[in-house]
């Protein structure tokens, strides 16, 4: 009989030191090439999802677009991108849900082509802008966060989207090389671009919304600016995995942002993306030095509410969006 108290005692404490449900939950995120949706790759790198009986299991889908269709199509948990594409797709009736962050300072920034003219540089922006009339712009798909940065950009400085060819590129790893070969003049895209520009001198960041430049509407996106986003039929059938999935992030941020762990996260960036190619290593070390400070877990509702209200004075959608039924309580 004692042998059994026991027995039964260490069993119960056993059940009482694992997660609240006692079978590993396995998430389909999406990433991209590059940094891609980092809090993840540290999570994983440091045994943090499967401490909240988590499988984070990451999916290569380089266009937010695509990331929303695969979502809904049920073949992804977890899309990762800009919040105008989540906006758009909730104004087309899509029942989505936000339930964190990744990234919450500006993702997008334009360069030109090294051999690119751009006279009005000095002004700064708006006047600036004006470089780039008639060019061949890329962005990485057409309907994404970067075509629609682009059209503000555009239209804050008295110009339209029609002003410039806007060409679909993809994420870094094609787009570059669109760069290079001269099939764009300039582009509006995330990271590592910038390391590639400033390592192989083919572009040059022009505007860098992270250093507060560009229009306010981009400006007023930081807190937002990359947002974790499920189906609202999951979230309702997987609260707890939800709940622990943000916890993971959370944590995961307190490392990424940390200064005295840089060379920790340049080693993980290196591991789950290697460039390999002349300066590959410089261009990740100046990518992550140039987007730790954006990393956090928790959305800002007001950034996210300004999403809508920014594609909405553009035209981009015909109604207003109430973002506030977007995020998950």
């Amino acid at each position: 009989m004692i042998k059994t108290v026991r027995l039964a005692g260490w069993i119960t404490g056993l059940l009482l030191a694992l997660p609240a449900w006692s079978q590993t939950t396995t998430l389909r995120i999406q990433d991209y090439p590059g940094l891609g949706n980092f809090l993840v790759r540290v999570a994983n790198a440091n045994g943090l999802c499967e401490k909240q009986g988590l499988k984070c299991e990451l999916k290569t889908i380089p266009a937010a677009p695509l990331g929303i269709q695969t979502l809904l199509s049920g073949d992804l948990d977890v899309a990762f991108g800009p919040p105008e594409v989540v906006v758009q797709a909730a104004h087309k009736g899509a029942d989505l849900k936000v339930i964190a962050s990744g990234a919450r300072e500006p993702i997008f920034f334009l360069m030109a082509a090294a051999g690119l003219e751009t006279p009005n540089a000095g002004k700064g922006y708006p006047g600036m802008m004006q470089d780039f009339k008639g060019k061949r712009v890329g962005v990485t798909a057409r309907g994404s966060g970067a075509e629609f940065q682009l059209v503000d950009m555009l239209k804050d400085a008295g110009m339209r989207a029609e002003d410039v060819t806007i060409v679909a590129v993809g994420a870094p790893n094609t787009a570059f090389p669109a760069m290079v070969n001269k099939q764009i003049d300039a582009l509006v895209l995330f990271t590592p671009m910038d390391g590639f520009c400033e390592v192989s001198k083919a572009c040059r960041v022009v505007l860098d919304p992270r250093k507060g430049q560009g229009p306010a509407d981009i400006l007023n996106l930081r807190g937002a600016a990359s947002v974790q986003t499920v189906r609202a039929e999951f979230a309702a059938r997987n609260p707890k995995a939800v709940e622990a999935y943000v916890r993971v992030l959370r944590e995961a941020e307190v490392l990424a942002r940390n200064p005295a762990q840089f060379d920790a996260m340049l080693k993980i960036a290196r591991d789950t993306f290697p460039i390999n190619a002349p300066g590959g290593e410089r261009v990740l070390e100046v990518a992550l030095r140039n987007s730790m400070p954006g990393f956090g877990a928790d959305v800002d509702p007001k950034a996210l509410q300004h999403a809508a209200q920014y594609l909405h004075s553009n035209g981009q959608i015909d109604r207003l969006v109430d973002t506030s039924r977007l995020l998950q309580r």
